[in-house]
């Protein structure tokens, strides 16, 4: 089992260099047809959605990849829950790495909250600078999270819905909640932003861990919607009992 994770993460690393490499030549183009446009007043943003598009590409492949070569299939719940040309927060539990390549299937252009960090890395990093995205600086508090605002309204209004991980890192299936709190990020952008927020539980951590992937079906699961404006407490408490609560069951599957 160990060396089939391994032979899919080497396939990840080469398949994911190539692509971005891919994109990388021609991006030159893309900001010409950019820049063509704004001469004449349009903004176009022709580079950013081409790297949207090309993610979602990537995304479908690797999902291949991972059914062929580990054995790991996945089910969607509950996508009637996501509601159409009306931009909403995915707020997902993370488990692995498969969450943050599912929802480029998944959703229409969706803008990842990720950290900076994630930048440093080599042509995945540098491709995050062409997507649609809002980088998250953990030490940067009130000043971070106005800037994250900032970027993610001009999402908002091109109807992109804005995908998050309240608890701000991976979690195992058995973590307990207080070594893994809700982040205030999240209660943040609804405040300022105003829109719903769509609770997603899933168990990819019973199939994809740190140390290895095992055949199962992982099972994602959009939960009904939480209206904007409600208040603070009302809105984590069932934000949070949504997401654990389904999430728990959703591990018993297996």
């Amino acid at each position: 089992m160990k060396i089939r994770s391994y032979i899919f993460d080497i396939a990840l690393i080469i398949f994911t260099s190539l692509h971005n490499l891919l994109y990388f030549l021609f991006v030159p183009f893309f900001l010409l047809v950019d820049f063509s446009f704004k001469i004449f007043g349009k903004d176009t943003n022709f580079t950013k959605l081409i790297a949207d598009k090309w993610a979602k590409f990537w995304a479908i492949i690797l999902m291949l990849l991972l059914r062929t070569i580990c054995g790991i299939s996945y089910e969607v719940r509950g996508k009637e829950n996501i509601p159409k040309n009306k931009a909403v927060i995915i707020a997902s539990k993370h488990q692995s790495m498969w969450e943050t390549i599912i929802m480029h299937i998944l959703i229409n252009c969706p803008v990842y909250i990720y950290k900076k960090e994630l930048l440093k890395i080599p042509f995945y990093g540098w491709y995050l600078r062409f997507m649609s995205g809002a980088v998250a600086d953990r030490e940067g508090g009130a000043k971070a999270l106005k800037s994250i605002v900032r970027c993610t309204k001009e999402y908002v209004k091109n109807k992109q819905s804005i995908v998050i991980f309240p608890q701000g890192t991976r979690t195992k299936i058995d973590a307990k909640i207080e070594d893994y709190p809700y982040k205030s990020g999240l209660l943040g952008l609804y405040n300022f932003l105003k829109i719903p927020v769509v609770p997603v539980a899933l168990n990819s951590g019973l199939y994809w861990t740190q140390n290895y992937k095992k055949p199962g079906k992982i099972i994602i699961e959009f939960l009904p919607i939480i209206e904007a404006n409600l208040e603070k407490d009302e809105f984590v408490n069932l934000l949070r009992g949504a997401i654990e609560k389904k999430s728990d069951e959703l591990i018993k599957y297996d």
